[in-house]
């Protein structure tokens, strides 16, 4: 074992041993921090919403995009045989 991963260890094992000793000293979250919870919590669900609606917004342009792209196909081939007639 080198000495930077032998640090790199020790460093691992004393943040792992810290975090054990805290786990018991959690602080209780106030009304204030509760509050923001809720708003962030709020702020997310409208998010979602949001980008939910746009998907299904996309997703209905994507659907009629293709349609007209299918009417514009029809509309030139129908050009091109009327060209052809009249050509002839």
């Amino acid at each position: 074992m080198t000495f930077p991963s032998m640090v790199r260890c020790a460093a691992v094992a004393a943040c792992i041993a810290a975090a054990g000793m805290s786990a018991g000293c959690v602080k209780k979250p106030n009304k204030d921090e509760l509050s923001k919870l809720d708003e962030a919590k709020s702020a997310a669900e409208s998010a979602e919403k949001k980008l939910y609606e746009l998907k299904q917004e996309r997703t209905r342009l994507e659907s009629d995009l293709q349609q007209k792209q299918t009417e514009l196909k029809k509309a030139e081939e129908e050009r091109d045989n009327i060209k052809q007639k009249v050509g002839k």
